[in-house]
């Protein structure tokens, strides 16, 4: 036998370099690369033409691909595509290819965040209004964040988990909204609630947010939400044949915060220079307004406010606050994808007192709403419950700025 013929230490270096041999052969020359957690080790068609990555295979072929560095000094990268037919190519892939290509998908990927209205880095707990490439919309709590997909709870049992490549649209909301969107989440959103018909709400305007609007059309007005707590507007009439000296013009600064998800409190000003005609061609003004405190309770949707305004006047004679506060409480309540249904209400407690205000429907669209209201005034004393009706209220508003944030 071979051992009796030759040394025992001899015997045991074949032995050896034998064992060593073996085990070299088996060791791996590659190992495989993953070039973004994004698409993950294995780039398949779908991902291939969404990040329009490897211009050179074209798209019936194309099966998937994979990547692979060699353990040698080199550290060459190689590029194993497989096609539909089949068959496997492998194609060498230099430092700066492979680079750019990773650039390529995260600034995709970055860019579908973006125009899906969410921010690079998603919120997780923060809710959502969700809209599919399909159509369908849904709104929820965002649970977990992964590479290629979210995951949201809603209404639905269980978890709703969607790729992110079919994500058209994220629309971030204030958890007070999340159940008005969960019940109907195909209203979309169509204002802040910051008011009622003229009356404010305790609910402010969104920093960057705002609107313009006409009222009767001879009164124009714009706000603008400066931080989510304070925003400022200024209200002019444009009333024909008159000349600047003799309009109105009055700015409303407001301050809100939010105690809950359901709760608000505000405190403004409105203060207004009133035009005076002394004569056909001469005309002074003085200033006047009321400044009021507000608490508002509920949702942009539907909510309920109420509060009390003290007026005062800098003109001659009459200078200084009033003596007895005017007391509003308004709501809103939004029956349909298009319709909201709203009241206004005035309670004057000088005098011989009343009740005034108006009611009647808002029309809702994504960026655009249409008031269409009836004054009333009630006095205590005199002609009854509804002394005088006066048929006409017109408010156009265009919403503009940010509308899908926080």
């Amino acid at each position: 036998m071979l051992s009796s013929l030759l040394s025992p230490r001899l015997f045991s270096l074949l032995l050896f370099l034998l064992w060593s041999s073996t085990l070299y052969a088996q060791q791996p020359t590659t190992r495989p690369l993953v070039i973004s957690p994004i698409v993950g080790p294995v780039i398949d068609a779908q991902e291939r033409t969404l990040y329009g990555l490897f211009p050179f295979y074209s798209n019936k072929d194309f099966k998937e691909a994979t990547l692979e560095q060699n353990l040698t000094p080199d550290s060459l990268i190689t590029l194993r595509t497989t096609f539909v037919d089949g068959r496997i190519i492998l194609r060498p892939m230099p430092q700066y290819e492979y680079l750019y290509t990773r650039r390529q998908i995260e600034d995709k990927a970055k860019a579908m965040r973006v125009a899906a209205g969410a921010s690079s880095t998603d919120s997780i707990g923060a809710s959502y209004r969700v809209t599919l490439r399909s159509g369908s919309t849904f709104a929820g709590i965002l649970r977990a964040s992964r590479p290629q997909e979210l995951e949201f709870s809603s209404q639905e049992p269980g978890a709703v988990i969607i790729p992110r490549s079919e994500i058209t649209r994220m629309e971030l909301l204030p958890r007070v909204e999340l159940q008005d969107a969960m019940r109907h989440p195909t209203w979309g959103y169509v204002g802040n609630g910051t008011r009622v018909f003229f009356a404010p709400t305790a609910r402010n305007l969104r920093a960057g947010e705002g609107y313009f609007q006409t009222i009767d059309l001879f009164l124009l007005g714009i706000n603008y939400g400066v931080t989510d707590n304070v925003s400022v507007g200024l209200l002019a009439s444009a009333f024909p044949g008159i000349g600047l000296d003799n309009q109105l013009v009055a700015i409303t600064p407001k301050f809100s915060y939010p105690v809950s998800n359901k709760l608000s409190v505000g405190a403004g000003v409105l203060y207004a220079r009133i035009p005076t005609f002394d004569s056909y061609n001469n005309s002074s003004g003085y200033g006047a307004g009321v400044a009021y405190g507000l608490l508002t309770t509920g949702s942009a949707d539907n909510n309920f406010t109420v509060g009390l305004g003290y007026g005062f006047s800098g003109g001659q004679g009459d200078q200084g606050f009033g003596e007895s506060p005017v007391a509003v409480f308004s709501g809103a309540t939004r029956v349909s994808k298009r319709i909201s249904l709203m009241s206004e209400n005035y309670l004057i407690t000088s005098g011989s007192g009343g009740l005034a205000g108006l009611y009647g429907i808002r029309l809702n669209w994504p960026r655009t709403t249409f008031g269409i209201g009836s004054f009333y005034v009630a006095p205590f004393e005199g002609d009854g419950a509804f002394g005088y009706i006066y048929p006409v209220y017109l408010d156009l508003s265009f919403r503009f700025g940010k509308t899908a944030q926080k």
